[in-house]
């Protein structure tokens, strides 16, 4: 679990990054704007995979 949550935040601190960059003047190159719509997928993947509950995590140990 510990790995999954390191994951998730750097995806999440990667894509405000790079939203701030947006911002800012000059913008970003389209390189950094495809990742960020990468970084949105995998995001909706943990969302989904936090909506199935916590035995839909790969090496889950928890028992219920």
């Amino acid at each position: 679990m510990e790995s999954f949550q390191a994951e998730l935040r750097r995806l999440l601190d990667r894509q405000g990054e790079i939203r701030r960059a947006m911002r800012q003047p000059g913008g970003i190159r389209i390189t950094v704007e495809r990742e960020l719509l990468a970084i949105g997928e995998q995001l909706k993947k943990y969302s989904a995979s936090l909506v199935a509950g916590p035995q839909s995590f790969a090496g889950s140990t928890r028992k219920q």
